[in-house]
């Protein structure tokens, strides 16, 4: 009898550069290809530090997933370009699908839990998709220390 079980491929960082991130500011991250993985979902993880300050109105960095379905020409939401960037937040940038926060209330390192990104797609990871990292805990990120990494998930039978 086989058995399907859950394999998780390697720890890979993003292509995105959270450090000295502004609060209120957004940043996107390079798109990653899941053409020829096929990762079936993403688990995700993020190590955020705040510089010194007091926490904001909103006190949380936000995290939001995109992707398109065309990897030969994807078509992104507005403002993202599926490169690593800063983008200015629309309402249609909104638009895309929140996968996390991490609630901030003073400096210091912290470590997200971990998210998963296909519900953002109705549980099926796209052929290209990225993260937008929106910073409102009304504190800039330290220069150093930021990052984010994920690992693709797919089955295994046995």
């Amino acid at each position: 009898m086989s058995t399907i079980r859950t394999q998780f491929g390697p720890v890979t960082n993003f292509g995105i550069t959270l450090n000295g991130l502004a609060t209120s500011a957004a940043r996107s991250s390079a798109k990653v290809d899941n053409q020829n993985s096929r990762y079936i979902d993403a688990i995700c993880q993020f190590k955020i530090k705040p510089a010194s300050g007091s926490a904001g109105d909103r006190y949380s960095v936000y995290f939001f997933a995109w992707g398109a379905a065309d990897d030969a020409s994807p078509i992104f939401p507005s403002g993202v370009t599926g490169v690593d960037e800063s983008v200015s937040v629309t309402l249609e940038t909104l638009s895309i699908r929140q996968i996390g926060s991490l609630y901030v209330a003073g400096a210091g390192t912290l470590i997200s839990p971990p998210f998963s990104v296909a519900p953002a797609f109705g549980n099926v990871l796209p052929p290209v998709w990225g993260v937008l990292v929106i910073n409102r805990c009304g504190m800039a990120l330290d220069v150093s220390d930021n990052l984010g990494f994920w690992r693709g998930v797919e089955f295994e039978v046995a």
